[in-house]
Formats: structure tokens, sequence, C-alpha cells
């Protein structure tokens, strides 16, 4: 088009184009402000009848959907059973199960057990054995003794009440005649008899001397009284007569104590003094006083004022009420003479020594009698103050008189006994067989069978004697100067020889064994004499005897220690009492070919494992020959054994292997093993010959032989506890392969079971309310609950050998597909009989139609656990490690394909009868659509497709209440994919239709979209907008936008096009933009153009740059073209053009400038190069962000002809007399035909 140049005025021009652009400006923005009042108001009135039509659906779909649990619900973990069901087999699989359940229960209740209060009452014996073969045990008494040794030691209980020493404390001084009376009834000895041997007790009484026995420990604190600092201490001590005593107060022996400080006032003290023979007037007045054989002395400490002494002497005694103990403490002087003083001054030490020294010379000087020795202290005790358990204590030193006082303390060790005069001795006979440690021990003992008589046995003592016989045995003791190792001798051969007749506590055994154990040590640490040659065979005898009573209680220890927390305790404290009589000294040193005691247990153990094996293999063998009370019999053997390992390894084995280091858990374990798997392999040999021959029914023994299998198989799993080469070397390790045949018969049984199952099941179907709004029947609950047991049976079985196992498991996968497609079978031909499929009548959705869906649905979900509960992964661990991993590959590929195509064909059948559902409702649906199409404009979108929704919201409900949620789901997929059908065929329909139409169509689609989805209770966004839908909503935005829109979509897709290319096969085109906003305009500057393809024959181009704005309808400047550069393929334009446009129009979506390479051509037209545009709205200075330019490298690109420009183009096409459209469609198929022939 050719443009006319008029030469004006410059000033006029400006003033005129000054003019023209406020005038064009002023217009354009009135136009602008009312467009987009209209728009807006458009805008509001589609958004009102939008969420009016979307809170509709919302609230219809949510009316359906809302009483939807979250998950659905899981009918195979039910506890369910059908009696007519089960009885139609004979409970085949109940049986398993039951077994089953047993087996758990028998362990779990064994474990619970162990700490109930009530166990010991139901399994432990009242009392342990009396009689074991290694104890010498015919008689229930302790000793059994001839008249006269009874009644010798019975005067000897009497005489020890009668002559009672020392001082008991209130709480123990018991009256005579009760003593007497309880030593009656102990020794079972008539009143008569009774008189008469108190009589001879008393008259021998005469023969008894009672003695003090007093040991000078040590001093402390004494006075020096050498020049030297020190003093050469020694002591006197002796009784003084009761005629010398009667009117002088003595101390009190509980007042001489260590923290006494103070002595008694008004004493006069009495002390020894040795005279020299020369006055004896003055001796033969100190021997009447104390005899001087009478008089004890301990040897002399030199140099010490804490001396230690530790000597021990024994006095006689006159008058146990008056006598009083009387003890010195002197400085021994060697030289009498004051020459010999005189000597000893080069030992003096300071001024106090030096004094000494002095005194010392006049003490010798006056000193006519030879006695120098300088006296440091005395003591006196009461005899009848010293207690009767004695009395060791710091006595505090006195002086002479009471002026006099002495310094420091004493400390003695004192204790009142009695001797017999040897040429008095009586029952001599008695006496040389019997001494006095002989005689406590079987008085001792005498009293503990007494004890044990009067108690019972209800329960175990613990040792504890009454306050008559402590304080007897006391004073035997004492009388008879037993020592604490005779005294800890005795008991413990009195208390463990009863023990082997008397269940006792093990923790005083132990004690005993500790006291005798701590008193030999001291003894030989003294260098005492400890037992007597008698002693020390009767102690050796009393030890082999409870060694070998103990390892008989251990040989039946499971009655004499049932598993009970009272009774473990003391099976541990009598292992401990073992394990410290080995570690004895003086077990060892007596006993030395019996100290191996690990040994001696060791061996009972085995032999009383053995013993108690055939014990109850014995009592568990069945009264009949069949195979299958036989194999019952073993299996109950066989648990009973298992019970006991738990208890073995929980408790007993743990004591063994703590107290004396014995795997008790694998002596155990191993005899078991040995013993229980000669019996289980000729069990199962014949057994198997027999099934093999069909010689036994295999229904009958199947459930029997189950039983034992679990019953073997927890035996093994107690192998884990031993140690690798034990745990191989089993008999029972293999035990497995003994039950191969018997497996394959059950798994062809249960096969045939199972279908016979499903049949009955679906003959007697009835309807199941699992949830308030899910229904299905209880065939489905009952097949599978069967499918369940079998799992369940190859579960418990835990088949050892991975070959045979992938065997069973591939037979059981395929058994169970093959069954649920049995079963959906059926279901689907009931539903064909009852017409479902039938063309004629009306279509409903009844509570049979979901009811069939829901069963199908059902079991077929039971296939998918079967993967876990048949450990198929562990499967394929091992088939990996034993052949590899290419073979594990197949097999699991075999598995999976078996599961897989039985799920696609139940998929298949649920899919067919939700399809009938869709193919059922289509033509209501499509009749709505229609009518939601055509209706009059005037007419609201909310009132077009409420029929449509009501029709939906109707038949939902009703698929809603009887469907589960996944088949509810299906049903809305195959509903959703017929509404979009409905509604292409009307897009696609052959009637004109213009924008306001699709418009509609797209309005209702959004609705049905949210009414489909319920706020993501429905169907889900990802399952809504599949590929149709999406295709159809571009579609209908397509056609219901306007040209202009059409037109601005499609350059602003361009501009998209142009911004994600980086590298381009048809050159670049170097420009320049920027636009000045003070005079509204636009430059553009056409660089150069780089890389261009050849077009011409001479290869090379003619090119040349078309400028245009787009699109056209927004802007009213002409396009612009650059000179045409000849031949190259590299042109430099570097040209600059202006265009008048606002800034608000560059602003607008879709805005660009679109360069068009092109190659000139005199004889035809123009060839495209390519294409490039960019977006207005980037350019500098239309945001205000200044006028700064900046070259940019715009990669060509061709004109084609996409999915979606084709679909904008049809529809504009379509669009008869809409000149604009048809023009646009024309120039880009000339520019698109340009592109095709390069």
């Amino acid at each position: 088009m050719n443009s006319t140049t008029i030469t004006i005025d410059v000033n006029t021009a400006y003033a005129i184009r000054r003019a023209a652009r406020r005038s064009v400006r002023n217009v354009r923005g009135k136009i602008y402000k009312t467009r987009n009042h209209i728009r807006a108001q458009i805008n509001y009135r589609k958004n009102m009848f939008r969420q009016a039509a979307k809170k509709r659906a919302r609230t219809m779909i949510l009316s359906i959907v809302a009483p939807y649990p979250e998950n659905d619900i899981d009918i195979v973990s039910s506890n369910y059973s059908n009696d007519r069901i089960n009885a139609a087999d004979g409970n085949f699989f109940e049986k398993y199960s039951e077994i089953q359940c047993k087996q758990e229960n028998r362990n779990r209740l064994d474990s619970q057990n162990q700490d109930d209060d009530h166990y010991e009452d139901v399994h432990v014996p009242p009392s342990e054995p009396e009689n074991f073969d290694e104890v010498d045990s015919s008689s229930n008494r302790l000793l059994r003794w001839t008249k006269k040794e009874n009644d010798f030691l019975y005067k000897i209980s009497l005489s020890a009440i009668e002559n009672r020493l020392g001082l008991a404390p209130e709480d123990e001084d018991i009256p005579s005649n009760l003593l007497f009376d309880y030593v009656k009834n102990a020794f079972c000895i008539p009143d008569d008899d009774h008189n008469v041997l108190l009589l001879e007790s008393s008259s021998e009484q005469e023969a008894l001397i009672p003695i003090l026995n007093v040991t000078v420990i040590t001093a402390n604190g004494l006075e020096a009284k050498d020049p030297n600092g020190f003093s050469d201490p020694y002591c006197l001590l002796g009784i003084m007569p009761p005629k010398e005593n009667t009117t002088e107060p003595v101390n009190n022996l509980a007042d001489n104590n260590e923290t006494e400080v103070d002595a008694k006032k008004n004493k006069k003290k009495k002390w020894f003094k040795i005279k020299k023979k020369h006055k004896k007037h003055k001796k033969e007045k100190l021997r009447d006083k104390v005899p001087e054989q009478a008089i004890k002395q301990t040897r002399v400490i030199k140099q010490n004022l804490n001396p230690v002494w530790e000597e021990t002497f024994s006095i006689d005694l006159q008058d146990l009420q008056d006598d009083i103990f009387h003890l010195e403490i002197w400085d021994h002087d060697d030289d009498s003479t004051i020459l010999g003083a005189m000597r000893n001054i080069n030992e003096v030490v300071g001024m106090k020594g030096m004094g000494r020294y002095f005194k010392q010379i006049v003490h010798n000087a006056k000193n006519t009698d030879g006695n120098v020795d300088d006296f440091l202290g005395s003591i006196d005790i009461p005899i009848k103050d010293i207690p009767s358990h004695g009395k060791t204590n710091w006595f505090k030193l006195e002086g002479k008189s009471q002026k006099s006082k002495a310094k420091g303390k004493i400390k003695l060790q004192l204790h009142l006994g009695y001797r017999r005069e040897k040429d008095e001795e009586t029952e001599e006979e008695v006496e040389d067989r019997m001494s006095p440690v002989e005689c406590y021990r079987c008085i001792l003992t005498r009293f503990i069978e007494h004890e044990l008589q009067q108690m019972g046995n209800s329960n175990r003592w613990d040792g504890t004697l009454n306050r008559e016989t402590v304080y007897i045995l006391h004073q035997l003791a004492i009388q008879n100067q037993l020592t604490p190792l005779n005294f800890a001798y005795s008991r413990w051969l009195a208390y463990s020889k009863a023990h082997t007749l008397y269940a006792m506590d093990y923790r005083f055994l132990h004690s005993l064994l500790k006291t005798i154990d701590e008193q030999w040590k001291k003894s030989q640490e003294k260098s005492d004499q400890s037992f007597t040659t008698k002693e020390k065979v009767a102690l050796a005898d009393s030890f082999d005897a409870f060694v070998k009573y103990c390892i008989g209680l251990l040989r039946k220890q499971r009655d004499v220690f049932p598993p009970h927390k009272k009774n473990v305790s003391r099976l541990e404290w009598l292992l401990k009492c073992l394990q410290h009589l080995q570690a004895l000294e003086i077990y060892k040193k007596l006993c030395p070919a019996q100290t191996d005691i690990q040994s001696q247990i060791i061996n009972g153990i085995q032999e009383g494992t053995v013993e108690w094996f055939h014990r109850i293999h014995a009592f568990s063998e069945p009264g009949t020959t069949k195979d299958g009370d036989v194999v019952a019999a073993m299996a109950g053997l066989t648990n009973t054994l298992n019970i006991d390992l738990i208890r073995s390894y929980k408790y007993t084995g743990k004591l063994y292997q703590a107290m004396l280091q014995i795997d008790y858990f694998s002596i155990a374990y191993k005899s078991f093993d040995s013993l229980l798997g000669e019996e289980v392999i000729d069990l199962m040999k014949g057994v198997n010959e027999r099934l093999k021959s069909k010689a036994t029914d295999s229904t009958d023994i199947s459930t029997f032989l189950f039983e034992l299998y679990l019953a073997l198989k927890d035996f093994l799993t107690f192998r884990m506890y031993l140690n690798k080469s034990d745990a191989e070397a089993l008999v029972l390790a293999n035990y497995h392969k003994f039950f191969k045949r018997a497996v394959q018969n059950w798994l062809s049984l249960a096969y045939a079971k199972a279908k016979q199952r499903i049949e009955k099941a679906v003959e007697l179907d009835q309807v199941r309310q699992v949830d308030a709004m899910v229904k299905h029947s209880s065939s489905a609950v009952d097949v599978a609950c069967c499918f369940g047991q079998i799992r369940e049976f190859y579960s418990k079985l835990n088949w050892p050998d991975v070959e045979e196992s992938y065997v069973f498991v591939t037979k059981i996968t395929d058994d169970i597909c093959q069954a649920a497609m049995f079963y959906a079978d059926i279901i689907h031909q009931k539903l064909i009989s009852k017409g479902y499929y039938d063309e004629e009548g009306q279509f409903d959705v009844t509570d049979q139609l979901c009811i069939a869906i829901n069963n199908i649905e059902q079991v077929r979900r039971s296939l998918g656990v079967l993967p876990k509960s048949l450990n198929w992964d562990k499967l394929w661990l091992s088939v990996t490690k034993k052949q590899g991993e290419q073979s594990s590959d197949q097999c699991k590929a075999s598995l999976e394909a078996m599961l897989a195509s039985a799920d696609d064909d139940m998929m298949n059948i649920i899919a067919r009868v939700a399809g009938r559902v869709g193919d059922k409702m289509r033509p209501d649906i499509k009749k709505f659509v229609f009518q939601l199409a055509y209706t009059p404009v005037k007419q609201s979108l909310d009132d077009a497709i409420t029929p449509l929704m009501l029709y939906l919201d109707k038949n939902l409900i009703t698929l809603n209440e009887g469907l589960l949620r996944s088949n509810f789901d299906r049903i809305l997929e195959t509903l959703w994919q017929v509404v979009l059908d409905e509604i292409r065929e009307q897009v696609i329909g052959e009637h004109e239709k213009g924008p306001e139409f699709f418009a509609r169509l797209h309005s209702a689609l959004e609705i049905l979209i949210e009414f489909f989805n319920a706020d993501g209770k429905g169907l889900q966004m990802k399952e809504l907008m599949n590929d149709d839908c999406k295709t159809l909503l571009s579609c209908l935005v397509t056609n219901k936008s306007s040209t202009e829109e059409l037109i601005v979509s499609y350059y602003g897709q361009r501009v998209q096009d142009q911004l994600s290319m980086v590298k381009s096969p048809y050159g670049t085109l170097d420009v320049i933009c920027y636009y000045n906003p003070m005079d509204c305009k636009l430059f553009v500057e056409v660089t150069r153009a780089s890389n261009l393809k050849a077009l011409d024959c001479n290869g090379v181009s003619d090119p040349f740059v078309f400028i245009e704005l787009c699109p056209r309808h927004m802007f009213s400047v002409d396009p612009q073209k650059t000179k045409v550069i000849k031949k190259t393929l590299n042109p430099v334009f570097r040209q600059s053009f202006e265009f008048d446009v606002m800034a608000e129009q560059c602003k607008q979506r879709g805005a660009c400038v679109m360069f068009s390479v092109m190659d000139h051509d005199l004889m035809f037209s123009n060839d495209l190069e390519g294409e490039a545009v960019i977006s207005l709205e980037s350019i500098p200075g239309i945001n205000m962000q200044g006028s700064c330019s900046q070259q940019v490298s715009l990669h060509l690109m061709k004109p084609v002809q996409n999915d979606e420009d084709q679909t904008m183009f049809t529809v504009m096409s379509n669009r008869h007399g809409d000149k604009r459209a048809a023009d646009f469609v024309k120039k880009r198929y000339h520019a698109i035909d340009q592109a095709k022939s390069m």
C-alpha cells in the first residue's frame, strides 16, 4: 500500500501530531475503561453462577461420600466362623487352626505360670523324696541310740541346766522347770525315769569344777616407771577367796568398759606382792589369802607402754556367786641394789626421767625385803557379773587406794566353763566313745529332730530353734568349753544329717559351710589342733553324704524343684552350697578323691534326664496301636519336652551356668534329642510306608502329623542355644524330611476341601453388614478365612528346605488363585442368571449388584497378602544363595505372573460389572447433557445443570451405600468417563455453535469436576484430569474464546517459544529495541543477521527484515522493513525504525514485535528465512526502566502447526463472517506453507 507524503511547516506538523496524540490517548482511555467495566460485569455474573452451581454440586456429592470410612473394611482379619460351612467338610481347616492355637497357648501359659503364686500348690510335691540310692536313710530318725546312750545324753542335758554358768539377760533367763520339761519331751523320757536320772545327774555334779578362762590381750596407756620413759609390764591374776570379800565392795563388770572414765568410789584394793624367802611370815600371810600356785603370771614385755600379751589362763573357781577375779599390772625391775640402779644413769631420758632415776635410787635404798617392782594398776571383776556368753572388753586400771591413781586400761576376754576331775569320771564306756564335742552334736541332733517333729514339714525349715533349745545348747557349749570350730563342726554334722530327711532352707546350710570354713582357717592361722582323727572322719563322711544326697536331688530336680520362683531360689542356694563346698580347703584336704563335684553333677544331670524321659514316655503311651493315637502321643511327649526345655533355658540352665559353669541346657537338650530322635525315626518310617501304600487314612492322621511336626519344630528352635558343632550333629536336625509326603497329601486335600467349601458358602450365602454403609455376603468371609487358614498352615510349617519350600509355595499360590477365580466365576454367574446383562427392562442399582462386586473385591484382596504371608522375600534370598540370582529371578517371575494373572482376571470381572453400570446409565446421562448444552441462553447455568446432577446424585447414593470404597471409585471412574464422552459428543456435533455454547459447557464441566472430587473425598484430581478431560477442557477453552483472545494467546505462545530456544539451525537476528515514554515512541534497530539458510540457487540469499507490531488489532501502525542485502548469508543492516505506540498498549498480554527475515525474489514471491519475536513488555522503557538499549540476539524459528494451533485455526476458520479471524488464519497458513517449501 503506497503512502502519500505531504510537506508542511515543521512547527505546524509537530502541533498537529501532538494534538492527534492527545485525542488518540483520550479515546483509547475511554475505550479501555468501558471495555474493562463490561468485562468485570460479565466475569462477576459468571462467577456468581459458577459458585452457586459448584456449591450445589459439592453439597450433593458430599452427601454421597460423607459416610465413607477413611479405609475399606478388612473382613479377612475378623474373627469369624460359620459352623454350617465348617461342618460341610468335617471342620478340616479348623482342626489345624485349633492345633496351632493350642501349641501357642501351651508355650505362653507355661511362660506365665513361672511366677504364679498358686503354681506350687498344683505341681510341687508336698515334700522332697526321703530315699535316694546314694544315701542310707532307712529310718525317719536322725540317730538310733540305745537306752543307755539316750539316758547318758539326757543326764548331760540335765546337768547343763542345773549347773548354769554366767549371767543371763532377762529375756533369756528361762526357769529350770520349763527347761526340764522341754528336755524330757525331746528325749521322750517318762516322769519316773526323769526323776531318777535327775538325781543321778545331781550326784555327779561334785566331779565338775567351774573355771574361768581368761585371755590377757593387751594394755594401753600405762604409766612410765623407768628412767628411760618406759616400763617393763607384766600381769598377775587370780581369784580372791570368798572370806576376804564379804564386806568390801568391788567393781561391777558392767561398769568396766571402754567408755568408763571415773572409777567407783570408796573401794579398797587388794593386790599381790611377791616377797623374798627370808621374810617367811609375810609370805605365809599372803599364801593364806591366795595360794601361790593359784597365781598366774604373764611374760614381761620390755620397754613398752602398750604391751600385747595374747596369753590364755584357766583358773579354778570356788564360789560362782562370791568369787572375784583380781588382776594387777607391775613394772619389772631386774636389779634391786643401789649400785645396780646407778649403773643405769645412761638410760635416763629428759627431766622426768632424771626424777624417776633419783626416785628409784631412794626406793632401792629404803627397800629391805627385795621387792623393787613398781605397781601400775589393778582391776576387780565379780564372777557373777560375767555373762554366760563371755565378755571381751577394755577395763580401766585403778590405784592401791582412793588417794592413788593409775593410768591406762587393759583388754581381757573372759569365759566361764567346767572341767571334770579325771579320777571321778563315771560312765567310762560312754565317755570313751563320746567326747564333749560328740555329745554336743548328738544332743543338738536330738533337739533338731524334736523341733521338726513339732513343726511338721509344711514349710522348709531355716534352722531356727526355740528359746529353750538355744539356751540349753549354749550352756552345753560353754560348760564343755567348745571352741567356735567345735561349735561349727557340730552344727554342720547335725543339720546336714537332718537335711537328708527333712526339707531345709539351703541358705542356712550355706551359712553353716561358710562358718566352718572361717573357723577352720582361723585355727590354722593360730596353729591350733583343729579336729581329732575321729572328727575328721566324721566331717569327711558328712561332706560326702551331703554331696551325694544333693546330686540325688538334682537327678530328680524336675520333681523336687518345680519351676516356681520359690523352688528356683532353693535350687540356686543348693548349687551355691555345692559351689562353696567345692572351693573349701578343708573339703579338699579331707576328701581328696571326691573334690571333682562338677563331674558328679554332670553325670547326675545326664542320668536324671534319661530317667525322667523314660518315665514321661511310659506315661504318655496310648492304649491302642492306631497310627493317629501313636502320633498324637508322640506329639504330647514332644510338647512336654519343649516345656521342660523352656524352663531349663529360662531358669535352671542359667543357675547352673552362673554357679558351677555347667551348661545344663546343652546336656539336657542333647539327651532329649538322642532319645526322642530314635523314637520319632521309628514311628515316622512306619507311618510313611502306610501313607504310601494308602494303608492308613491320610485325612484322619494328617492333623496328628501336623501337631507332631509343630512340636518338633518348636523342639528344634532351641538348637540356637547350642554351639555350631553340637547343633549340626543333632539326630533330629532334618526332622522335616519325615513329613514331606504328609504335607503333599495335605495340600491336595486342602484344594479339594477349599472348592467344596466355596460351593457350600455360595449356596448358604447371607448378607452381612460389616460397616454401617458397606454390605457383603457371608460367602466372601468364608472364602477369605479359608484362604487365611491355608496360609497360616504353611506359615507354621516354616519348611527349612529351600527347593521343597518353593514347590510347596507354588502349589499353595496356584491353588488359592484358582480357588479365588472359581469363586469369582460363581458369583458372576449368579448375576447373569438374575438378568443383570439383559437389555430389556429398566435398570436399577440393587443391593445384589453391590454385594456381588464387594464379594469379588474382598476375595481378590485376600490374594494380595500371599507374598508376605508365604515369605516370598525370604524364599528369594534362600534360592539366590543356593542356586544363584538367575534361578531366583525365574522363581519370582513365575509366582508373580501366577498372582498377577488371577488378579487381572478378577479385576476384569469387576470392571465388566462396573462397566455395565455405565452402559445402563449412559442414555439418561446423554439426555441430560444435551439439555444442558442447548438450554436457552437466558436460563442460568445452575438451572441447566440441575437435572443431570440430581440424576447422578440419586444413583451414586445407592451405590455408595452398598459398595466398598474401591468398588465405588471404580463406578465413579466409569460414570465420569461416560459424562466426558457425552460432553465431547455435544462439542463435536454438526450444529453451528457460538462461543456462548462452549462457555456454558466449560463452566458445567468445571462444576462436574468438583462434583466428582467432593473436596478430595470422591475421585482424586489425578483421576479426574485424565487425558480425555484435559483435551476436552482445552477444546472448550479454545471454542469459547473470542477471536482477539485466540490471536493474543497465539502470539503469547510464540513469545514463550522464542524464550525457550537456545539454538537455531536457521540463524540469528541481532536487534536493539527501546521505548521513549516522553515521545511515546518505540525505537527498533535491526543490526544484522547471521548464518542464514541459502534459499537461492547460487548458494546465497538476498535477505531483508519485515518488522510488525502484533497482534494487529492492538496497534494502528503499519509494518516496516529494511533494505535488501544482496547475495549474503550474514547481512548487516544497521537500520532504525520508529513506531508511535502507547505504553499501555505494549503492556497488554501477547503484545510483541515480530521480525520476519525474508529472501527477496524478483520473479517469484519472497521466501521466508525465519521468524523471531520479542515481547514489548520486556523492552527497556516500557515499565519506566529508562531508555538504555542493549543488543539482543534472537534465534530464528520456522512457523509450524502443532495440535493446539490446529485447533485454534480450525475454530477461527469455522467462524463464518469473522473477517479478522479469516485474515489471521490465512496469513499464518501462508507463513507455514512458506516454511514447508524451504
